[in-house]
């Protein structure tokens, strides 16, 4: 955990000494410059430059005397103080995004990689999602996406999820073969499906690694074939679990269905006119 703190001090802005000497202040405060540099493993020389950082930033306090002392400023302070920090930032780069008026070209497909890139290009699908969403993936990724697909239900989009896996309680038509998530990973790779209304999809590997990568596409002949795929999962599954899947096949496929069942049809009654001609 304390590792954590460092990480996400760090992700923040701050140095990687700084978040150091933090973490040591939440630990024992107050303390000297010294202590701080020996616990946070900062060479003396720099221990108090970082400490003063901290000082005017308001992450730490100043405590006058001999020896001067410093003292960890509450975390909910801190906490409080970067989010009015970023909120403020934000809002002046918004402002000037506006003044530049410039809208780039979106390309038709980029790749994104990174486990935690592709999570937040997931989310965002999901978040935009209008009308339909179909998710395949393993329940670790899933479950970090179910709160936005409970919003996305929220707001009338149909959800379609599916997972070899056991998931936990979602929104929407969910299928599952309920299997042991660690037995399944000793022969397959986390993978993640997302089509959000039949035009927008991320495909991607999800081996929560910096590794991971994935393509985000905005061809609507990907998201067709990705469909596809996830429906013909659901198709075996169904037929497996003797399940009628038909209704969720009509709002997944759309006219397609229908326009093959036609076609079907008409093919099995020209087969015995054929036959009686002969």
């Amino acid at each position: 955990m304390a590792e954590d703190v460092v990480s996400a001090l760090v992700a923040l802005g701050f140095s990687l000494n700084e978040s150091r000497a933090y973490r040591a202040l939440l630990v024992e405060s107050p303390a000297t410059g010294y202590e701080v540099g020996v616990r946070a493993q900062i060479p003396r020389s720099a221990v108090y430059g970082v400490l003063r950082r901290l000082v005017a930033v308001g992450a730490a306090r100043a405590i006058a005397g001999t020896p001067e002392r410093f003292a960890a400023a509450p975390p909910g302070e801190v906490l409080a103080l970067l989010r009015r920090r970023f909120d403020g930032q934000a809002g002046a780069l918004e402002a000037a995004m506006r003044e530049l008026d410039v809208t780039p070209p979106t390309p038709d497909a980029f790749s994104v990689r990174g486990y935690g890139r592709i999570l937040e290009e997931a989310e965002r699908l999901v978040a935009q999602a209008e009308e339909r969403l179909i998710v395949a993936g393993w329940p670790r990724e899933i479950e970090r996406l179910s709160a936005e697909l409970r919003r996305a239900s929220k707001r009338r989009v149909y959800v379609v999820v599916f997972s070899h896996a056991e998931l936990p309680k979602l929104p929407g038509e969910v299928f599952s073969y309920g299997l042991d998530e660690h037995a399944l990973e000793d022969f397959w790779k986390h993978r993640l499906i997302v089509v959000a209304d039949d035009a927008r999809t991320l495909i991607a590997a999800t081996e929560a690694t910096d590794k991971d990568a994935g393509v985000v596409s905005e061809t609507p002949a990907i998201a067709e074939v990705a469909t596809s795929q996830v429906a013909l999962d659901i198709t075996l599954l169904a037929q497996r679990q003797k399940r009628d899947v038909q209704h969720v096949m009509a709002r997944m496929l759309g006219h397609r269905v229908g326009r093959l069942d036609t076609l079907l049809a008409a093919a099995k009654g020209a087969a015995p006119r054929a036959r009686a001609a002969r």
